[in-house]
């Protein structure tokens, strides 16, 4: 009778994992309320290997989404998921993800991310016409968010880098050389601090505010030696400088 009763429960928890392991992908996403502005569109595959077609969020398309579900980390109550996106070949961004889930944070690691530095610009508010060119690439080795009451930055370590950068501004193509800026946590919020040595003179914090998912920045820009002469023009679009020289910027 023992042996029959574990038998039983071998067939049926075999079956079980069967049944969880060919569940619809669709199936899961149709039963998740998403966050507002997120939108998911031909979704396939199984919730172990699944294919979203298309991911929008607030209005900006990400394409070819593939994601795979690791079966052991189950076992540790901290799922781990692998999103893969995007395509050199496709338009709109294109990285890598490993995602890990616990009752009360979220942990990104290894991530890689290329996105169109012309994609970004549309995003802020230049005081004049702006067409970046070139990409934008984020590495981010660990980013720890704590998920309780409010969601909140508790480590981060990665970088942003911009090489190559150039702009079409003013009628004139403008080479800018490379800028790149330190990924860290202050205060609950992600911050991406631009390292000073660029072409610009710009020095700029940019924060994300991870409870309001506000996006601010500060710093200033100190024309120097290398300043792009087709830009100092445009400095008068910015306001007056300081007595150090300097014009502040801030959104």
């Amino acid at each position: 009778m023992k042996k029959w009763f574990a038998f039983s429960a071998i067939f049926l928890s075999s079956y079980l994992v069967f049944l969880l392991a060919n569940a619809p992908l669709s199936l899961v996403v149709n039963n998740i309320k998403l966050p507002r502005g997120i939108e998911l569109h031909d979704v396939s595959g199984s919730i172990w290997q699944g294919e979203i077609s298309r991911l929008w969020v607030n209005n900006y398309e990400i394409e070819k989404v593939q994601t795979s579900v690791s079966f052991w980390s189950l076992f540790s109550l901290s799922p781990n998921l692998q999103i893969v996106f995007g395509d050199a070949m496709l338009s709109g961004p294109e990285g890598k993800i490993n995602l890990s889930v616990s009752s009360d944070q979220v942990v990104l690691s290894d991530m890689e991310l290329i996105v169109s530095a012309n994609d970004i610009a549309k995003q802020l508010p230049l005081p004049i016409p702006v067409k970046a060119q070139g990409h934008v690439e984020l590495f981010l080795s660990e980013l720890v968010v704590v998920t309780g009451e409010q969601l909140a930055c508790s480590k981060a370590e990665g970088e942003v880098t911009w090489s190559r950068a150039g702009v079409v501004a003013l009628e004139q193509n403008i080479k800018l050389g490379k800028f790149s800026s330190a990924i860290s946590c202050d205060d609950g919020k992600l911050i991406a601090k631009l390292s000073p040595k660029n072409n610009l003179g710009l020095s700029f914090d940019g924060v994300l505010a991870l409870k309001t998912q506000k996006v601010s920045g500060k710093g200033y820009l100190k024309p120097g030696a290398k300043f792009p002469s087709q830009l100092r023009s445009a400095l008068s679009f910015i306001g007056r400088p300081d007595n150090q020289g300097r014009y502040q910027l801030k959104f």
